[in-house]
């Protein structure tokens, strides 16, 4: 069963992230690709709905 998210476009990705000073956060990925551990990634503004957001560091 899949249940609509409003404002959201699947696949939703979650990620949970060690940032360097030392907590870890939840965040929602951006993009579709498979994220190995250990991949460096950047936070991104969080969304209007106040969500946090990741994507892979490039």
């Amino acid at each position: 069963m899949r249940i609509p998210v409003p404002g959201r476009t699947p696949p939703y990705a979650l990620a949970y992230v060690d940032l360097d000073d030392g907590p870890r956060v939840l965040a929602g990925a951006e993009g579709d690709a498979a994220l190995a551990m250990g991949t460096p990634v950047r936070l991104l503004p969080a969304d209007p709905a106040g969500d946090v957001r990741v994507a892979v560091a490039r």
